[in-house]
């Protein structure tokens, strides 16, 4: 389900959440925040058999 999610995220414009963190479970975000860890602790109450997805989206462009 880690990879579904991932794949989600890579697709799905998620600019208004610049500058946190993000969880997200069955390809929906479900916590986010400037902490990762109240955002991992926010989703694991919410969906306790689940595992989250946890990323960052960057403030900032990014040229690689």
């Amino acid at each position: 389900m880690i990879s579904s999610n991932y794949d989600w995220f890579v697709k799905t414009d998620l600019s208004k959440y610049s500058g946190k963190w993000l969880a997200i479970i069955d390809k929906e975000v479900v916590a986010s925040g400037k902490d990762a860890k109240k955002i991992i602790a926010e989703a694991k109450k919410k969906y306790p058999n689940k595992r989250p997805f946890i990323t960052k989206i960057r403030d900032k462009l990014s040229i690689l």
